[in-house]
Order: structure tokens, then C-alpha cells, then sequence
């Protein structure tokens, strides 16, 4: 579903809107309003709606006015909106409780909660770096578009660029400890440094959300 042309004379059905995002679901919501001369606070969504040839403020929302099949739309999109709001928010939630029992090493309720075990083969940076990435991000600020949500760190320690990130497309959550180039300050391996160039390397921890429950999928290394 593209936009609300026909909201006015048809009944959304809740198949045309299950594979949209928050966002997408907010602007249908809007442009119901809009389409009845609603004017908007929010100047992005104001100067959106007035771009288009059809919308004619009111100037006075008070006179805005919906017909059964409008409001029957209206609660199916806020319902929509609200689901998907509350499934980001267990994200989070499910994130933080990770990130708590990583730090404090509780190995035993890492595996029962999220089906995480530190697998030997991959050594003791597993569990080091994974730490590190969870203290690098913060989960209070992950920022969406569409369905994707991001909240990423940089840090160049003038030797070399380091990258933690965590990365949300849908149900899929991703955590990323990305080892990358040298320092923007150094420019050869020279006699003014003691750096020397090491190998580039990336730990991507995979997660999903089935039902209400984070849990583990893989461990993927690169590099």
C-alpha cells in the first residue's frame, strides 16, 4: 500500500499494511488527515502534504471531519502503529537484559534466555569483544528509518578505526565489532610510528525476534 487515495471510500485490510514500517504506517495515518485539510505542526509532514496538488488546509482543524470508513481506517492504522512500537520497545528491553548478563559474565542465563554460548572455537575474543561492543553502544539511542533502527561508534585511537554498531532491519538484530584501517593520522608505516599494519577484521553477531524472545542465531567472523 502506497498511499491513502481510496482510504475515504475503502477499508484497509490489515494484509495491505503487515509488511509496513512505523514510518510508512504514521504517513498513511497523516495523509487521511491531510486529505481532509488537516495542517500539521510537524513542518516536514506540512511541507510533504503541500507539495501535493490535492491537499487544501482548513486552517482550523477543528473543522476536519472523518466518515465511518476514515475513522475505521484511522483506528486500524494507529493499531498497526502501536504494535509495531511496542515490538521495537522489546527490542530494546531484550537488548539491555543481554547487555547486562554479558557484562557480569552470567554465561548460564546468556544461553537459557538467548541461546548465546561462547563457542571455544572461536577463542576468548568472543566473549571480550562482544563486551566491548555492548559498552561502546547505547540502546537508549538507536534511530530508525523505515525498518531499519542504528546506533554506531567510531573510535580511531590514532593507531587504528574500530567500529561497534548495532543494527535492526525488521526482526533482525545484528552486533558488529569491526576492527578496520589504520589511524586518519598516520600515514606510512615509518620510522614516526610504532604501529605497523595489522589484518582487518569483523565479529557480526546475529540475533532474531521470534515471538517475544531475543534469540541468538549465529556467530559470524570475517577477515
Amino acid at each position: 500500500m502506497k498511499n491513502c487515495s481510496n482510504c475515504a471510500t475503502q477499508i484497509i485490510k490489515q494484509e495491505q499494511i503487515k509488511d509496513l514500517s512505523l514510518d510508512e504506517i504514521r504517513l498513511l495515518t497523516n495523509e487521511i488527515y491531510a486529505r481532509n485539510g488537516y495542517e500539521f505542526e510537524n513542518p516536514r509532514f506540512q511541507q510533504h502534504f503541500e507539495s501535493k496538488s490535492w491537499y487544501s488546509s482548513k486552517k482550523d482543524n477543528k473543522k476536519v471531519n472523518f466518515n465511518d470508513i476514515e475513522k475505521k481506517n484511522i483506528t486500524l492504522l494507529q493499531n498497526q502503529s502501536k504494535q509495531l512500537k511496542t515490538e521495537r520497545d522489546l527490542i530494546t528491553a531484550q537488548l539491555k537484559s543481554l547487555k547486562y548478563l554479558v557484562l557480569e559474565n552470567k554465561t548460564n542465563e546468556l544461553k537459557s534466555k538467548f541461546n548465546l554460548t561462547y563457542d571455544t572455537q572461536y577463542g576468548e575474543d568472543n566473549p571480550k569483544l562482544l563486551k566491548e561492543v555492548l559498552s561502546k553502544i547505547d540502546l537508549d539511542d538507536i534511530n530508525y528509518y523505515k525498518n531499519q533502527g542504528l546506533n554506531s561508534v567510531t573510535v580511531d585511537n590514532g593507531f587504528v578505526k574500530i567500529l561497534y554498531e548495532v543494527s535492526l532491519d525488521g526482526k533482525s538484530i545484528n552486533l558488529y565489532y569491526n576492527y578496520m584501517a589504520h589511524s586518519k593520522i598516520i600515514e606510512d608505516f615509518d620510522e614516526f610510528t610504532d604501529y605497523h599494519s595489522e589484518t582487518e577484521f569483523m565479529y557480526n553477531w546475529q540475533f532474531e525476534l521470534k515471538g517475544n524472545k531475543l534469540e541468538f542465531i549465529r556467530l559470524a567472523i570475517a577477515g
